[in-house]
């Protein structure tokens, strides 16, 4: 993928079809850009504040790990992020990888958007026709 997209337009096109994105306690806009301290193969979409080591964890790890992963006076959040977690779409951690290219915090990697018919139709809506290849 060669030609240039404007991240603005990109960021909106997320939001629009994803407007779990516009969560800022939760999912990528409230983490460090990166992969799960856990599994380090997914999204990272939730901060920890728990006894354990990992500061950030994906859906999935932070869905197996359950409540104990926050620090006791933060359950109620913990029951949140676990039932706003589970909702997520199954494409949701390619969603927050392109997400973070929106905003500048990593680089494209073209087999993102090449393993998900929905996130490639996003992108080509936003590619500038005129960059060139």
């Amino acid at each position: 993928m060669g030609r240039a997209f404007d991240a603005r337009t990109l960021r909106a096109a997320l939001r629009s079809r994803y407007p779990w994105l516009d969560r800022e306690e939760l999912g990528p806009r409230a983490v460090e850009a990166g992969e799960c301290d856990r599994c380090g193969h997914e999204a990272r979409l939730v901060a920890m504040c728990g006894p354990g080591i990992h500061r950030y964890l994906g859906r999935r790890c932070a869905v197996r790990l359950g409540p104990r992963a926050w620090c006791d006076g933060h359950q109620a959040d913990a029951r949140q992020a676990l039932a706003w977690l589970e909702q997520l779409p199954e494409e949701a951690d390619d969603v927050a990888r392109l997400w973070w290219v929106a905003t500048g915090e990593i680089r494209l990697d073209p087999a993102l958007v090449a393993r998900s018919p929905a996130l490639a139709e996003v992108v080509a809506g936003v590619l500038d026709d005129d960059a060139g290849p």
